[in-house]
């Protein structure tokens, strides 16, 4: 089953069979039932039966005439052979200063429970809320996911000696001005001497921690979001490539496609394209 990115970070759990997520220059992350998996927004990727009968991929369909408040759609790739069952969905965190806890996330991850330990029952009670929603039923969904990302970052943190190093950020203002600034001004000519005076620190004081905090440089991460944000804006509006590149902070048209198709794994053009598949068969 092939998923186009997502504007937020996506969360899978694999309620039961056996299959694999593939996502672009990665290893292929093995599912298993209650293995949870978080993943950055803007990735294409595609979700892999472990099945001894070859099954047709499909590409996953929104269902159709739904309610606004019925929100859970249950398509199925290849002939209904047993197969690989996940629980997917997209999960967006705001922070009260309009952005986004996930932006920065550089890779997946990936836990992975115990028969007895997992999140089965909050997952069951999720599905079941779903399939039949009700008064409060935003309410109870939202309180039992939070429960559910609480307990995957509880069991990263026991198995990660340096567990997700981008959360450190969220107790440093410092940073936190200077993540905030790329997040809403991605266009911007930043500098890592330019993201510093932001910060409210020296130029090498401020590049040791960021680095230190997000395991890459304050450039590298500008590109990262920058890049994602072309995604967004490409699969929701018509504006001309150029356009998108100019509002993204790329002056020339060449270098951002080298840059978008590097980091997507296709040119601008076609990254649209590909959306507007997706678009149209979701109607």
């Amino acid at each position: 089953m092939h998923l186009g990115p997502s504007k937020t970070a996506s969360l899978h759990y694999c309620l039961s069979g056996l299959g694999k997520l593939v996502l672009r220059g990665m290893a292929p992350i093995q599912l298993a039932p209650h293995s949870l998996v978080l993943l950055p927004p803007g990735l294409a990727y595609r979700l892999e039966s472990v099945s001894s009968k070859p099954l047709l991929p499909e590409r996953w369909r929104q269902v159709c005439g739904a309610a606004p408040e019925e929100f859970l759609s249950r398509p199925i790739a290849g002939d209904c052979q047993a197969g690989v069952e996940t629980a997917c969905g997209e999960l967006r965190i705001g922070l009260a200063d309009g952005t986004e806890l996930f932006t920065s996330l550089g890779t997946p991850i990936v836990v992975h429970f115990g028969s007895t330990e997992g999140l089965q029952d909050q997952f069951a009670m999720l599905l079941a809320e779903a399939a039949r929603p009700g008064i409060g039923s935003r309410v109870l969904t939202e309180a039992l996911l939070k429960q559910c990302l609480v307990m995957a970052l509880r069991r990263w943190s026991e198995n990660d000696p340096s567990p997700l190093p981008w959360l450190a950020a969220m107790a440093d203002t410092r940073l936190m001005r200077a993540l905030c600034a790329m997040s809403e001004q991605p266009a911007a000519a930043y500098s890592v001497d330019s993201l510093a005076l932001i910060a409210g620190m020296s130029r090498s004081a401020f590049a040791s921690a960021f680095r230190r905090t997000f395991g890459q440089s304050p450039m590298s991460l500008v590109k990262l979001m920058r890049l994602r944000r072309a995604g967004e804006i490409l699969s929701t509006t018509s504006l001309p490539v150029a356009e998108v590149a100019k509002r993204v902070g790329y002056s020339s048209r060449s270098n951002f496609s080298v840059a978008f198709s590097e980091f997507h794994g296709m040119d601008p053009s076609g990254f649209r394209r590909m959306f507007s598949v997706i678009a149209k068969e979701r109607v």
